[in-house]
């Protein structure tokens, strides 16, 4: 667990500022996310804003946080507890 994740018991911490705020740490590219994970260019900018309405559906939606989680090492079931 890295200490983005610890501040989930901030009530103001959404998926998507985890997902963002730990990508830039890793030094990694939305588009190259995007390509690791076989995702649509914009998908992960949708993702980072917790714009899930964007996507195809909330299924989709919790799908692809999970993967973006997995890819970034985080703790997936922390992160979807605040999905």
């Amino acid at each position: 667990m890295t200490a983005d994740v610890s501040l989930q018991a901030d009530a103001c911490v959404t998926p998507g500022a985890l997902l963002k705020a730990e990508r830039e740490r890793q030094g990694l590219g939305e588009r190259e996310v995007a390509d690791r994970l076989n995702m649509m260019p914009g998908y992960v900018a949708i993702l980072e804003r917790n714009d899930y309405q964007a996507l195809r559906s909330p299924a989709f939606a919790r799908g692809y946080v999970k993967a973006y989680g997995r890819l970034l090492a985080l703790d997936v079931d922390e992160l979807l507890s605040l999905f």
